[in-house]
């Protein structure tokens, strides 16, 4: 395992890094506004700027829980319900990896989308927080081929660093393109969509087809804005074909561009140019083509932040089709390539149907959640070790901000949230009363498939782990 033999870290450095997570926590904004997880919660709160965050008890020397006066709180707390709701749960120091609480913690189940956190440490180990994905113009006689790299993330207008949606902009490459084309005379082109890079794998099959009526994904296609979405507006439709929408929008723009470049070109002493025509003309695999422009998407460890904090099902599944193809498998066996990268962190039981998870199929052991929180953490990869910065952050941020809202837990815990029908989890990281930054796994099935059963004795739990000075 790549982190086996980084696990034990000195306490001196373990405090440091539970100062630095706390004030991390807290120097945050305190309202983000995103897109939906599955069942939307709302991701944006307005907080009182009176009632700072207590830190307390960052002491030289930070003491474990006791693992049996954890377990008496917890056991409490986490006992089956009377609507037949049972719960299970794993929790782990961080600094050294031991076990201090296990309920059912190695028994597989639904994680939801907690899932996300193994195809988040996936993607930053496979393709790297650095790698930027290109959205591509090449040129073949009057055809110009617009090439999809895995960016679902293009805006519609002219590209902005300042954003994680809309960092690539469809008008920017618009501009580009075009000003290769009048500089070859070309003012009739077609436009050639070529969106093959995922195949086929644009639906997976054991998604129930409610969650497209309920507007929690869409066909995945390596070429997409607004994560799919008609727009970057809060909780915007799904587009039913988002590749096919970029390429109308892009024909569109580079019309335009190309009829702004000929006038200009006839208020100066050249000669007038033709009457600028952009149509949209073919899909597929296209071979050959000299390039023309590029516009390049926000670093992925900023897209995998993004996707994180709403919880964006698109994103994710388009990411697991990324590390696939590292891995020169189809795009189809995503679910394959990340259980592949979880092993090499110590969760090798992961048996997955998708890489969201939207699948109710998947099944993950919260034991192989807090492993991976854990192993992350200790990696010699700095991407991965700051995976849990990326989290939503309680009280404050995306699918957290109205979860673990109180005064004593406001800003003190990240974690990734997961609902489902019958199924609810919440995976994250949280730093206990002494200073110990522990990791946690709690879910809870109820076999009435109630939605998200019991959220509110998931985060009862975790405020336990926050106050228990035990």
């Amino acid at each position: 395992m790549k982190a086996s033999t980084h696990r034990v870290i000195t306490l001196s450095v373990a405090l440091l890094a539970a100062v630095i997570l706390v004030f991390t926590m807290l120097s945050v904004p305190r309202f983000f506004t995103g897109s939906p997880e599955l069942f939307y919660t709302p991701a944006s709160a307005t907080l009182s700027a009176e009632q700072p965050v207590p830190v307390t008890g960052l002491a030289q020397e930070a003491a474990l829980p006791d693992a049996q006066v954890l377990a008496s709180k917890l056991d409490a707390i986490l006992a089956p319900a009377s609507d037949g709701t049972s719960f299970s749960a794993s929790v782990r120091d961080i600094e050294t990896g031991q076990v201090l609480y296990s309920q059912n913690a190695e028994q597989p189940g639904t994680p939801a989308s907690s899932l996300k956190i193994a195809t988040a440490i996936a993607a930053l180990d496979a393709l790297g927080g650095a790698r930027q994905l290109a959205t591509t113009t090449l040129l073949d006689g009057n055809t110009v081929i617009l090439r999809g790299g895995g960016d679902v993330l293009l805006g519609d207008g002219p590209s902005n660093d300042q954003l994680t949606e809309g960092y690539a902009g469809i008008e920017t490459l618009a501009e580009l393109t075009a000003q290769h084309l009048a500089q070859r005379e070309l003012w009739e082109v077609s436009v050639w969509l070529d969106d093959s890079l995922f195949a086929d794998a644009q639906v997976n099959p054991e998604w129930e087809q409610s969650l497209f009526t309920t507007n929690n994904i869409a066909p995945v296609y390596p070429i997409a804005h607004y994560a799919g979405r008609v727009s970057a507006a809060d909780r915007a439709a799904h587009e039913t074909d988002s590749a096919g929408r970029v390429q109308q929008i892009f024909t569109q723009a580079l019309e335009t561009e190309l009829t702004e470049l000929a006038a200009a070109k006839e208020t100066s002493s050249q000669p007038s140019a033709d009457e600028p025509k952009v149509v949209a003309d073919g899909r597929g695999a296209y071979q050959g083509g000299e390039k023309l422009a590029e516009v390049l998407s926000a670093p992925l460890s900023q897209q995998i932040k993004h996707m994180l904090l709403v919880s964006d099902n698109y994103l994710t599944e388009a990411m697991g089709r990324l590390v696939a193809l590292e891995q020169q498998l189809p795009a189809a066996e995503a679910d394959t390539a990340v259980e592949r990268v979880a092993a090499e962190y110590g969760a090798e039981n992961l048996s997955l149907i998708d890489t969201s998870g939207l699948a109710s199929g998947n099944r993950v052991a919260p034991a192989e959640l807090t492993e991976l929180l854990v192993n992350a953490a200790a990696s010699d990869n700095p991407d991965l070790r700051q995976l849990a910065y990326s989290l939503p952050i309680s009280g404050y941020s995306g699918t957290m901000a109205m979860r673990l809202s109180s005064a004593t837990d406001r800003g003190l815990v990240r974690a990734k949230t997961g609902s489902l029908m019958g199924v609810a989890t919440l995976t994250g990281v949280v730093v206990s009363d002494a200073g110990r930054a522990l990791a946690f796994s709690i879910y809870s099935f109820n076999p009435d498939g109630a939605l998200a059963p019991h959220r509110p004795t998931i985060d009862q739990a975790v405020s336990t782990l926050h106050a228990c000075g035990c």
